[in-house]
């Protein structure tokens, strides 16, 4: 588990440093082996990158927070080490190419051993590199999202920005999860991997009366959909796009109409909630994915 935010300022006001700070600070509960932000810089137009094998809460005491003045936007990351150690700055996030393309990623993904060949050349060890080489590896100009969910075995939540068009930012989603809030007042939307950090950090509460909730004052909550990107402008919503993976739930099942008749269940293993198809000869946890049999459905 690792966490992601992040936020766009589409109007003149830039948002307050010390709830990012918070923010920041608070999402390092998903992970606290590395820490990072990057922004595209409005004076050079150049990637900037910052990130270190500390957590979040040491990384805003260095002078490149301190001193930093918010951009208009900017995407973070907390990493929880699962595969490649954080002492190598190379498997820290955000991950970046030369050419100025820059990813946030939570989640995992099971192929990435697949994506590297002799001619794509792997610079670290983190499977979540293999989602910046599939990003970046576009030569045909095709949608680069739909192939990364037609490419891609593994569950993501992946944020990116280019310096090629800096004023657009793109939210990914299979499977992890994504929660933004906009503040109509500010002109700001915020993104996180939960929605309760957001909420305290930016002191976001509830309002009522007669005992009916009317909503949060200025902010407005929204949900991203499993298996959608949203891209997003200086205008605002480019595009919402639904795309159909060619795996789904992870771990090489390859997707087709009759996942329709699958059940939600408790794995024996893990005792997290996964999937079974009746009609799968073999069926995995989508957690930890350990095979389980038609006897462990009436268990």
């Amino acid at each position: 588990m690792c966490g992601i935010m992040g936020y766009y300022s589409f109007g003149r006001t830039i948002p307050d440093k010390k709830k990012i700070e918070k923010m920041f600070v608070l999402l390092e509960t998903r992970g606290r082996d590395a820490s990072g932000f990057a922004f595209i810089d409005p004076v050079t137009n150049k990637l900037k990158v910052t990130k270190s094998d500390v957590p979040a809460s040491k990384l805003v005491r260095t002078k490149e927070w301190v001193s930093l003045r918010l951009p208009r936007i900017q995407i973070f990351h907390t990493r929880l080490q699962t595969q490649g150690i954080p002492a190598n700055n190379m498997n820290n996030h955000p991950l970046f190419t030369k050419d100025g393309l820059a990813i946030v990623h939570n989640g995992q993904i099971y192929n990435d051993n697949e994506i590297f060949t002799r001619k794509v050349k792997r610079d670290a060890q983190v499977d979540s590199e293999s989602i910046l080489a599939v990003l970046s590896n576009n030569k045909r100009k095709t949608d680069k999202i739909k192939n990364l969910f037609e490419t891609l075995d593994g569950v993501f939540a992946v944020v990116m920005i280019e310096q090629t068009v800096p004023e657009r930012l793109a939210l990914i989603k299979k499977d992890n999860p994504i929660e933004l809030y906009y503040n109509s007042e500010d002109d700001i939307l915020y993104f996180a991997s939960e929605k309760g950090i957001m909420q305290e950090a930016l002191g976001i509460e509830s309002t009522y009366r007669r005992g009916f909730s009317i909503g949060e004052n200025n902010y407005h909550y929204y949900h991203m959909d499993d298996n959608h990107a949203l891209v997003i402008n200086k205008n605002g919503i480019e595009s919402y796009k639904k795309y159909q993976p060619r795996y789904s739930f992870g771990y090489g099942d390859i997707v087709n109409d009759c996942f329709d008749d699958s059940l939600l269940m408790e794995c024996p293993y893990c005792f997290e909630t996964t999937h079974y198809s009746w009609i799968k000869l073999n069926n995995k946890c989508q957690h930890c994915r350990q095979y389980i049999s038609e006897e462990d459905v009436y268990v």
